[in-house]
């Protein structure tokens, strides 16, 4: 009875996840921010939204 829950959490997760093209390390990015380049919180370099 779970999963539909469990699929939804990570379908979002992944959406959010980031991969540096500085430094290639992923991390997560807040929902928020989704549609903005963020910071690396590993290099400093900044990483652009994901295109659609």
């Amino acid at each position: 009875m779970a999963w539909p829950f469990f699929a939804a959490i990570i379908g979002a997760l992944l959406g959010l996840k980031r991969t540096c093209p500085k430094c290639g390390r992923e991390q997560i990015v807040p929902g928020s921010q989704k549609h903005l380049a963020v910071r690396c919180k590993f290099c400093g370099e900044d990483i652009p939204p994901r295109r659609r």
